[in-house]
């Protein structure tokens, strides 16, 4: 419901939203697991134990070392650096991470990888950016004896999918 991605909920957005309709369903409903607009326990369960499994000193704080295991070292260090360039995760930014993460068509996570890999933050992408990332990507390929995909050919895919 918050548009801005600033954390904080406006009253307009509160108003435009059913999040108080969803919370009273929760408070009435007696089967937790029957509570799926907003939140959902069992959803809650699954990204608790993969932060949990992830916080090897369960202090509940993730750090870049925890975060490039997730997902069986799916993540480059590139990007890791670039979403941790604010420091150490608790639990709540690590939830804003595995939405992203696991629903990659939703406009939250196509904002949150934009912004990671928008280095300068001036709002736009440019081939420098993208292609600074592609590099370890390219790389792993190599490693894994895979035919590599060069990033002008990756570019060129991604100029006929959106015509600019």
């Amino acid at each position: 419901m918050n548009r801005s991605q600033n954390g904080h909920l406006t009253l307009r957005e509160l108003k435009r939203g059913n999040l108080i309709d969803a919370m009273l369903h929760a408070d009435e409903e007696y089967d937790i697991n029957k509570v799926l607009r907003y939140f959902s326990y069992q959803h809650f369960y699954v990204i608790y134990c993969k932060f949990w499994e992830l916080d090897t000193y369960h202090d509940f704080l993730i750090d870049k070392e925890n975060l490039i295991i997730y997902g069986n070292h799916a993540l480059t260090y590139r990007i890791v650096d670039r979403i941790f360039s604010q420091g150490r995760w608790g639990y709540e930014d690590f939830v804003y991470f595995i939405l992203a993460e696991e629903n990659k068509l939703s406009e939250p996570s196509l904002e949150y990888w934009f912004k990671c890999i928008d280095l300068d933050g001036n709002g736009i992408l440019t081939c420098n950016e993208m292609q600074f990332f592609y590099e370890e990507q390219l790389h792993r390929m190599e490693c894994m004896g895979q035919e590599p995909v060069f990033f002008e050919d990756i570019l060129c895919q991604i100029i006929d999918m959106i015509k600019p």
